[in-house]
């Protein structure tokens, strides 16, 4: 079965810790979670240098700006996720699996293939790749990974304000998407108190900590 989590607003750090706590506590299976920010944040990829005062991130990619953007955490193991070792066929499952979840809403997107690939720079939105997702000619999603073991948690953003009804309606759709792939169910959940202490330690003693933050 997998863990939908529709979640509140809330800042950099700890939206970041609870990720890796989702991460780190999954044992069997496959999490989705889909958040939203408290205030406008920037997050960097685990690489880059930061000169921006952002929250670095466990993944790679770029940097990326949040505002009132909807943001995605999913969590696999090799066991349910196919895709495990293939950073492309993962980003392209994830990618279309929104794409389909925002025509269920009326939002035509496509995705960018090979021919409208761009240069990478520092910005996420302004780097694209042929299994980003675009709407009018700029990019709307993207996402980045890690892998460890064997396990992968993918963190993105989709760059649209909808709106909490709308969000919730569009999260729920993605959801029942990304279940279809893994050949499962999908189940409401919520963050346990054990889960929300554990994240708002890591938010305190990582991801508020320039030891981290500026690590490069």
């Amino acid at each position: 079965m997998l863990r939908f989590i529709h979640d509140i607003a809330r800042n950099g750090a700890m939206n970041m810790a609870i990720d890796e706590v989702l991460f780190n506590g999954l044992e069997n299976g496959a999490v989705l979670r889909t958040y939203f920010w408290d205030a406008p944040y920037t997050t960097i990829g685990y690489f880059q240098k930061n000169d921006c005062n952002a929250v670095r991130r466990m993944t790679g990619g770029l940097l990326v700006n949040h505002r009132d953007d909807l943001s995605y955490c999913f969590c696999a193991d090799t066991q349910n996720w196919k895709h495990i070792y293939s950073q492309q066929d993962t980003y392209k499952a994830i990618h279309y699996s929104i794409k389909k979840a925002l025509e269920f809403i009326n939002i035509s997107s496509e995705l960018a293939g090979e021919q409208q690939t761009t240069p990478q720079n520092q910005y996420c939105v302004q780097t694209l790749y042929s299994d980003d997702l675009i709407l009018n000619g700029a990019k709307i999603a993207g996402s980045c990974m890690r892998r460890r073991g064997k396990k992968i948690i993918v963190q993105g953003s989709l760059h649209l304000d909808l709106g909490e009804a709308t969000a919730r309606e569009f999260s729920w759709e993605f959801s029942q998407n990304i279940a279809k792939i893994l050949n499962m169910g999908s189940s409401r959940s919520q963050l346990t108190e054990t889960e929300l202490k554990e994240a708002g330690q890591l938010s305190i003693e990582k991801y508020s900590d320039p030891q981290w933050n500026e690590k490069f």
